[in-house]
């Protein structure tokens, strides 16, 4: 018993956020399996695989040549899995396209959107444009889509409002209306990114969606949850996750969920530093479907790959086969598309840092954070040119970074004297750091001058 409370407790404090309670508030029944299962979840090490793009921007003149983004991927029967996405063409014309799928890996698009702004104007409503679609499948076979859409509202502002269209085929849509509205003047000025589950534990549908409180500025963004028996009546419980000031998680963006038996998952990304749009991905574990624990590991999931280099946010999850799969946006600073991961469970953190990551000095390759309680750090390094690797530790007292290990990074032997001649391929590198427990760190990298450098690197934590 005292293990398990000091475990939550320490979890608590590590994750330094009002916004979570101590277990024996949520749960007064006491400390049943439920409650250890949830301790061992935020406590989980994690393997991280990256798969790479899985569903690229279509080509010129395509709806979806600009960007394809906010995945939501569902099992369609036993065979086939099914995607709706958010798709902008060269003109910034948004719409929902569709994709189907035998492995989640290779994609065939539909070839034209299934939900368009002039479906809902046709119905009677005044948008410009769709995105961040979420489908579910009843027990009768019928589709059922929420999307957001920019809504103009009775106050005359155009503001997201979260919308149902219905099919029985997947591909063919009736717009139902809206089914959830932003609140004037409130922490849910703006409704936007629906993910929708079934809850078996409960029996009830839960809709996890984004507010945006716009009474502070920047705005703030947190995750609430709606549920209902019959998905087109709607019913507000609460707040699901807000922001963690000084953490990776400082402003929260995309959403998914799951959920098997009694336990809810969250998958989310988060911003640091403000407004900057540079995210990674973790994840958060509840009960009760409303009160959330962040994972001890978060960020699980960091920008490792060339494409995804500015961000990942977006996501879409499945439990299955004992692992997660994860689909996302990936951003490089020129285009958005939806990449493929799988986070696995370990005794040990197997995490991605770079993979194939190019960088030319005088630019800076810094990684994500990696967090979590760890007495040992390996980290395995790799480039194909010169430079420095060090290890920056958080600082909590001042919310900066600090310069702690480095290391020079060279493949080279003497000749014609004491000249250094870097003509040949760099090698892997092993650094092991045992140090006293550790908390945040981050991997930086920064070449010498002369090429544009191939970067690749991952770390063990125990």
């Amino acid at each position: 018993m005292l293990a398990l409370i000091g475990g939550l407790v320490a979890y608590a404090v590590m994750n330094s956020s009002l916004s979570n309670p101590r277990p024996a508030q949520i749960y007064p029944w006491g400390y049943s399996e439920d409650i250890q299962a949830i301790d061992v979840l935020v406590k989980q090490h994690w393997i991280t695989k990256h798969y790479g793009l899985v569903l690229d921007t279509g080509p010129a003149g395509s709806f979806d040549e600009r960007r394809a983004t906010n995945p939501c991927v569902i099992r369609d029967g036993p065979y086939t899995y099914r995607m709706y996405y958010s798709a902008c063409d060269a003109d910034g014309r948004w719409t929902i396209g569709m994709a189907t799928s035998k492995d989640g890996l290779k994609w065939t698009k539909h070839p034209t959107p299934v939900i368009t702004p002039e479906m809902v104007q046709d119905a009677g409503y005044d948008v410009t444009g769709v995105w961040q679609p979420c489908a579910v499948i009843n027990e009768t076979g019928y589709y059922y889509l929420f999307f957001a859409a920019d809504l103009m509202q009775a106050w005359g502002k155009r503001r997201d409002t979260i919308f149902l269209a219905i099919s029985e085929d997947g591909e063919t849509f009736t717009i139902y209306g809206p089914v959830l509205y932003p609140i004037k003047n409130s922490m849910e000025g703006r409704v936007w990114q629906p993910y929708v589950i079934w809850y078996d534990w409960a029996g009830v549908w839960l809709m996890y969606y984004i507010g945006n409180d716009y009474r502070v500025s920047p705005s703030l963004r947190r995750i609430f949850v709606a549920q209902s028996y019959d998905l087109i009546h709607w019913e507000r419980v609460g707040m699901a996750l807000q922001h963690t000031i000084g953490e990776w998680d400082l402003r929260i963006f995309g959403l998914s969920a799951v959920s098997w038996g009694q336990m809810v998952l969250l998958c989310y990304s988060g911003e640091y530093p403000i407004a900057s749009y540079a995210m990674s991905l973790g994840l958060a574990f509840s009960l009760d479907g409303l009160t959330f624990f962040r994972s001890y590991r978060n960020p699980v999931l960091l920008k490792a790959m060339e494409g995804e280099k500015r961000r990942i946010s977006d996501t879409s999850i499945i439990w299955e086969g004992g692992k997660i799969q994860v689909w996302y946006d990936g951003f490089d600073g020129s285009k958005i598309r939806i990449f493929y991961a799988e986070l696995l469970p370990s005794d040990v953190d197997i995490r991605q840092v770079f993979i194939h990551r190019h960088v030319k000095w005088p630019s800076v390759l810094v990684s994500d954070w990696i967090n979590g309680r760890y007495d040992t750090i390996r980290i395995y390094f790799h480039a194909n040119w010169t430079g420095w690797v060090w290890i920056e530790i958080w600082d909590e007292e001042n919310q900066v970074y600090l310069e702690s290990w480095n290391y020079e990074y060279y493949e080279s032997f003497y000749g014609l004297g004491y000249r250094y001649r870097y003509d040949r391929p760099c090698k892997q590198e092993i650094y092991l750091l045992e140090i006293a427990p550790l908390r945040t760190f981050r991997i930086v990298f920064v070449p010498d001058p002369g090429y544009m450098v191939q970067t690749s690197a991952w770390v063990v934590l125990s």
